[in-house]
């Protein structure tokens, strides 16, 4: 054995050991955040359906699904296919460190499992920023359309809606020549960097190629996002139906405020919008149910979260360690 094959060898078991590492921190954390709520959950008095309950977690878990096949389609698109196991395992176990105090986790952690796969890192940290931007742009298409006219704590009424809708949907239009083709943008700012003497050693560090995506593929992902982000609204009404008896006159508006929610907490300052968007969902539904059913269903709805990925997250590192059948292309 050479000394690079030693040298490769070496940094494989331990990306294996920093992956595993990985995984069970995120687990253990979920369990933890997932126990801490349940507590509170348990001080308030719901009547629960449980074939209500039941139906929320299978449609929150096809959401979930929607969610890693979305991206699937989007690093796809960025020249890489993945098949469904490994894809859905990268996108789960990156998804659960978003719990972590840093907004790079994720960046990092999808970057770092997906290398192995042949991805480029770049490419795969530019496609959690276009998810990100996709979700919170459905997320505030759905919000502008039936959340409640106070959700921004303004008068600005039909006006903000529109305003807000409007954007959020041309930004999605518009992503495949915006985020997702970075790089023609790239180019121009290396080719800036290469005039610079301070920013020089910077220049071709990242290849242009790797931040522009197919636009196909990338109106593709952004479809599946945006069927992930209805079948969420989707679990959050069953959820509210099987826990506060709400009624069919009750589903825009819970739609609407779980929406919202999204939207704030996505671009909150804590880890996965923990508080914000619970605070955001109780205050808009609190009129409707009363603060305490309120606070219980936006906490509900976060344990429902973490429920399903406590499922989720085992059987997609099981099903992404199987290792996909070699092909003969570099056999002569």
């Amino acid at each position: 054995m050479t000394g690079s094959d030693g040298g490769f060898g070496e940094r494989q078991r331990s990306g294996t050991a920093v992956r595993w590492a990985l995984g069970l921190a995120t687990a253990a954390m979920i369990v933890w955040l997932a126990v801490r709520y349940w507590d509170d959950l348990r001080q308030i008095d719901l009547q629960v359906d449980a074939v209500g309950l039941l139906a929320a977690v299978i449609v929150s878990m096809t959401a979930t699904w929607c969610l890693a096949l979305g991206w699937r389609e989007l690093i796809g698109g960025y020249g890489t296919p993945l098949a469904h196991g490994p894809a859905l395992r990268i996108w789960m176990l990156s998804q659960a460190t978003r719990y972590l105090p840093t907004g790079l986790a994720p960046v990092v952690a999808r970057a770092g499992l997906a290398a192995p796969l042949g991805v480029n890192r770049a490419a795969a940290g530019a496609s959690v920023i276009v998810e990100t931007a996709t979700l919170v742009g459905w997320s505030a298409v759905f919000a502008a359309l039936w959340a409640p006219a106070d959700w921004l704590g303004t008068a600005g009424g039909w006006l903000a809606r529109v305003v807000i809708g409007v954007s959020a949907a041309t930004g999605l239009v518009t992503l495949p020549w915006t985020l997702a083709g970075a790089g023609r943008w790239w180019r121009r700012i290396d080719g800036l960097m290469r005039r610079a003497a301070v920013l020089r050693w910077l220049s071709g560090r990242v290849p242009p190629d790797a931040l522009s995506a197919e636009r196909p593929a990338v109106w593709r992902a952004a479809f599946i996002y945006g069927l992930a982000v209805a079948q969420r609204l989707m679990a959050a009404a069953v959820l509210a139906a099987a826990l506060l008896a709400a009624g069919v006159d009750d589903i825009w508006l819970i739609a609407g405020a779980t929406a919202a929610g999204i939207v704030v907490g996505m671009v909150g300052i804590t880890p996965a919008g923990l508080g914000v968007r619970e605070v955001v969902v109780a205050a808009l539904l609190a009129e409707r149910f009363g603060v305490g059913d309120a606070a219980a269903f936006a906490i509900a709805v976060r344990v429902l979260e973490f429920a399903h990925e406590l499922v989720l997250l085992p059987l997609a590192t099981a099903a992404g360690r199987r290792k996909p059948a070699s092909t003969d292309d570099g056999v002569g």
